[in-house]
């Protein structure tokens, strides 16, 4: 956007209370979406930036240059995204303002950048919902240590049973062998004499299996609460937080697809963080990942390796993709294609905080109709206790 020039001879007051306004001013033409006139702070703020169409993401300039053209009396306040000159995005709080100038209309841009008071509310809002989530963790982990006992206690005296069970099998299948012998074949509960002595003990071990599994993910489920309320860092073992994050979403899992892929890498370097806000992570990009696939036939990739000296999450899906449009948008806070479904918008946004608290990165690459792929890297831990 080109600066406009006319000969216009301004007041000398004109320019001392424009230039003199401590707030930046950008004075507009709002027929030809030129600038007429910028304050001192607004230079000063602007820079180089007299192109505010690289000032501002694409789709925000098209909205910000319609606000201008459409503005005929004293707008509302808004807040629009803006590229810094570090490459990072700020936020500006900003009003426009029409007046009367010579016989024509013009329009006052008034801003203030609000990006550290929008970090400060969002880090606030961060620890009163840690704190609550704390609070409600500690409720919940004395209901679950209740329900654990129970459940524990009904598990051990069913597997109890099952032993005497499988033990009073033999001598019943030492009665069944001399009646076949004495009469020949005949049925069991629909099952041949001649196979009941595989197939029985087998659906008993079966059943003591799944026991023990229903008592596995108890435990597990009470590990991930007791984690999360503490908040000291700890060596992890990257690889068995995931397994119990895929335990703990085994329904969810089997509800979503048919094709899960877990490849983990066996010798994985541990690192130092904090487990539960790990598990917090991997649980929330899977359940996004399982909630991207069209159908069950669609697959799901998680996998672990080392790059360099990181080791890495990778967690790949076949689902519906995110469109280019969105992908410079997903992990700002409140951003969310599924707020009709009960999303926060704060999600990814959380886990990429989490990551890098854990000195880490978060990557994305997807490709609408074809799927996504969500890389972490994380440093691997020293024997010396360094990263």
């Amino acid at each position: 956007m080109k600066i406009f020039h006319r000969e216009i001879q301004l007041r000398e007051v004109f320019f001392k209370f424009i230039d003199s306004y401590s707030e930046p001013l950008v004075l507009f033409d709002p027929e030809r979406i030129d600038i007429i006139y910028l304050n001192q702070s607004a230079r000063d703020f602007l820079g180089e930036h007299s192109d505010l169409s690289e000032f501002f993401e694409e789709q925000e300039y098209r909205n910000f240059i319609k606000l201008i053209h459409d503005c005929h009396r004293i707008e509302e306040q808004r807040v629009i995204s803006y590229r810094k000159h570090d490459g990072s995005k700020g936020v500006l709080l900003f009003s426009l303002y029409p007046v009367m100038w010579e016989d024509q209309r013009v329009v006052f841009f008034k801003f203030n950048d609000i990006t550290a008071k929008i970090k400060k509310k969002e880090a606030k809002k961060r620890r009163n919902a840690q704190l609550i989530l704390k609070d409600k963790l500690k409720s919940i982990d004395l209901v679950t240590s209740s329900i654990s006992h129970e459940i524990n206690n009904i598990c051990n005296f069913m597997v109890n049973n099952l032993r005497i069970t499988l033990h009073t099998w033999h001598d019943v299948f030492k009665l069944i062998k001399e009646y076949e012998s004495e009469n020949g074949e005949f049925l069991l509960g629909g099952i041949s004499s001649k196979e009941v002595d595989k197939i029985v003990p087998r659906l008993m071990l079966s059943i003591m299996e799944g026991i023990t599994r229903i008592s596995d993910t108890i435990d597990d489920f009470r590990k991930y609460i007791k984690e999360g309320l503490k908040s000291e860092y700890s060596i992890i073992d990257v690889n068995e937080v995931i397994k119990r994050v895929v335990t703990i979403l085994n329904h969810h899992i089997f509800m979503h697809t048919e094709n899960f892929n877990l490849n983990l890498h066996e010798e994985l370097p541990k690192i130092r963080g904090n487990t539960q806000k790990l598990e917090q992570v991997i649980i929330n990009l899977l359940m996004n990942a399982l909630q991207a696939l069209p159908d069950r036939g669609r697959g799901i990739f998680l996998s672990t390796g080392i790059k360099g000296d990181k080791i890495y999450i990778e967690i790949r899906d076949e689902g519906i993709g995110i469109s280019k449009d969105i992908i410079p948008y997903i992990f700002e806070p409140f951003f969310s294609t599924k707020y009709a479904s009960g999303g926060s918008g704060l999600g990814l946004y959380l886990s990429k905080s989490i990551i890098e608290e854990l000195g880490g990165e978060i990557t994305i690459k997807s490709e609408e109709s074809k799927g996504t792929q969500i890389i972490i890297y994380l440093p691997c831990y020293d024997r010396d206790g360094k990263f």
